[in-house]
């Protein structure tokens, strides 16, 4: 082994050779563990192909990412011929190759954002589970489980021999780089062989044979032909992992091309985890917007600033403009004054289908008027009692929104479903049903799985309406998103009175972090449109709010422990001015506006991504803060 070697395998660092050409010339055990071109597998199996009557389980993070370039047309080679499965559906399947008389068994959702997705039952005689969980990605088969962790989006496969029933290929880290995903194998592709110790020789192999990822292969060719220097700490996605590299050329004769490059990697996960310990303003939410909706991010910035949700967590605007396109049962859920039955409207506004929007509020319906009011009258049914549609046959080829659905008797629910089943309506007087076509979308307060369990809610119905649930937060979770929108909703209000943009105290930014918000948004738009009408100066203090947020000896104690701030903003101590600073929203938008360019060198584009707005946003924002956008920030915090 020469000297090069040995001092690559006592890095900790994945790390691989090139030679001017692209060609492989050395890799540390490191990187081969990493990419999965080295096996500690303790399930072996030998090289093969899937073979007609093999069993095929599937779980799949996101269709088409990272799973081989699977397509939902591909899974008809185990008998999903789904109309409704879309690129970057969440899976998890079961199916029998090439034998089309045996039937499938399936879940999925319209969203890899969703929640845990699992699949258990007995498919050709073998019990097997199939579950999707955050961050990991599990197959069982009988008592034997095989997992894969997975940071962006993940494609597990386990076949079983058709035969013998025994596990013929399972799917290991690394088979983007062997060529072994779900989409490459059900399109006829053959896999390597996996035992304990087996590594995959890439040695003078070009790397593009073991190594995927479009913008370090740009770069990478950008540093052999010498057009650019080292590059150091460069984000790049290669075979699905998120990584940071640093590219260094080898010196050439006479400074002329290189004569190589040296390829360094490291995982960008620890450092997004430093990012968000250092503000808690980057929320996990919005980690995994980013990680999951780049490709969508523009359209959904725009359609949640259109629709005046953009103050919901990046996790629940991404979720709604997805459904939002797609022509499924909807069910929203969150405490009173969430913004539920908004929702409901912004999503009938941005939906592809078009016709009537229909609400039905659950509560107000006398169940012994239900089935008039709901399914219609027929003429004749009594003296002057003319043909009446019911609210669902008007809604027909539109939209059905079932407010405070909970509130529904348990025979109505039954009603309801029959409905809902067999896609018809029969009027009071009638026997003859009339065909409907539409969209459900349902809200509700309640926890219906506790009221299914309790004998409240028939089960039947909350799994046929649960197709994808849309889960509001309530705003005592949101920690100091209520500052940002209360500034917001401030704003907004002040605008609309045509008075000056005010801001928030010291003291009122504590209380409003302390109090506990029963009512939700919509009781501190109020309190908001309250402190706009009555706030005197350009600030808002404690007694501008009301007493229910705080109370009379509440006002009197913070009062006396603040410390005295001037109405027009003037400070009358240092340290007040200090404290003032802290809890300056500007300030703090300010330096965190600073701090994530400083992490991005610069990119304007990179961290309105990191910051959950668009480009156009941040560049209007660095102007009112009177930043030179075409200059890099300083390491300082200054611009």
């Amino acid at each position: 082994m020469d000297l090069l070697q040995c001092l690559m395998d006592s890095s900790s660092h994945a790390i691989f050779t090139l030679d001017r050409d692209g060609i492989i010339t050395h890799i540390n055990q490191q990187a081969k563990v990493r990419f999965g071109l080295y096996h500690n597998s303790q399930h072996p199996h030998p090289a093969g192909r899937l073979e007609p009557g093999d069993l095929v389980l599937i779980a799949d993070t996101a269709i088409g990412a990272d799973d081989g370039a699977l397509r939902p047309e591909d899974l008809a080679r185990i008998g999903i011929r789904e109309p409704r499965l879309r690129v970057n559906d969440r899976l998890v399947a079961a199916g029998v190759f090439d034998m089309p008389s045996r039937r499938p068994v399936y879940k999925f959702l319209p969203d890899q954002d969703a929640d845990s997705l699992c699949l258990e039952t007995v498919c050709e005689g073998t019990p097997i589970r199939l579950s999707i969980e955050r961050r990991s990605v599990t197959v069982t088969v009988r008592d034997t489980v095989y997992t894969i962790g997975y940071f962006r989006c993940i494609g597990q496969m386990v076949v079983l021999d058709g035969a013998t029933g025994r596990v013929k290929f399972w799917q290991e880290k690394g088979y983007s780089a062997r060529r072994e995903g779900i989409g490459h194998l059900l399109r006829g592709g053959s896999y390597s062989e996996k035992r304990a110790g087996l590594s995959l020789q890439v040695e003078g192999y070009h790397f593009r044979d073991f190594f995927e990822g479009a913008q370090f292969e740009r770069d990478l060719a950008r540093v052999l032909n010498g057009q650019a220097p080292r590059l150091e700490d460069r984000e790049y996605e290669i075979n699905g992992f998120e990584l940071v590299a640093t590219l260094l050329p080898v010196p050439g004769a006479e400074g002329g091309r290189p004569d190589g490059v040296i390829v360094k990697f490291r995982n960008i996960e620890d450092i997004h985890v430093t990012i968000l310990e250092r503000n808690n303003a980057i929320k996990m939410a919005e980690r995994t917007y980013r990680e999951t909706a780049r490709k969508d991010a523009p359209q959904e910035a725009s359609f949640a600033e259109r629709f005046g949700f953009d103050t919901l967590p990046a996790s629940v605007r991404h979720r709604v403009y997805k459904l939002s396109q797609l022509d499924c049962g909807i069910l929203i859920t969150g405490e009173n004054g969430t913004g539920k039955s908004f929702l409901a409207q912004a999503i009938r506004q941005a939906q592809p289908r078009r016709g009537p929007f229909v609400t039905v509020d659950c509560a107000t319906i006398s169940p012994t008027l239900f089935e008039s009011e709901m399914f219609g009258i027929e003429k004749g049914i009594a003296t002057g009692v003319n043909a009446r549609k019911g609210l669902i046959e008007e809604a027909s080829g539109g939209t059905l929104f079932l407010d405070e659905l909970a509130d529904m008797t348990l025979p109505n629910q039954a009603k309801l479903l029959r409905v809902l089943e067999e896609r018809e309506v029969l009027r009071v007087g009638s026997s003859k049903p009339v065909s409907v076509d539409i969209k459900l979308i349902a809200a509700t307060n309640a926890n219906l799985e506790e009221a299914v369990r309790k004998g409240n809610f028939r089960e039947d119905l909350y799994y046929r309406i649960n197709v994808a649930e849309i889960r509001v937060p309530p705003l005592r979770d949101r920690g100091d998103d209520i500052l940002l929108l209360a500034q917001l909703f401030l704003e907004r209000h002040c605008a609309y009175m045509g008075r000056p943009r005010l801001s928030l105290s010291p003291a009122v930014c504590r209380q409003l972090l302390q109090y506990g918000w029963p009512g939700n948004v919509r009781e501190l738009n109020n309190e908001m449109e309250r402190a706009a009408s009555l706030t005197i100066g350009n600030r808002v203090e404690l007694s501008d709010l009301s007493t229910r947020i705080v109370p009379d000896e509440v006002r009197c104690h913070l009062l006396e422990t603040e410390p005295l701030i001037s109405r027009d903003g003037a400070d009358t101590h240092q340290a007040e001015t200090q404290t003032a600073q802290n809890y300056n929203l500007q300030e703090m938008e300010r330096k965190l506006i600073l701090d994530v360019l400083n992490k991005t060198g610069g990119n304007k584009s990179k961290a309105a991504e990191l910051l959950g707005i668009t480009r156009e946003g941040l560049r209007k924002k660095l102007l009112r803060m009177g930043i030179n956008d075409k200059e890099p920030p300083h390491g300082d915090g200054r611009a």
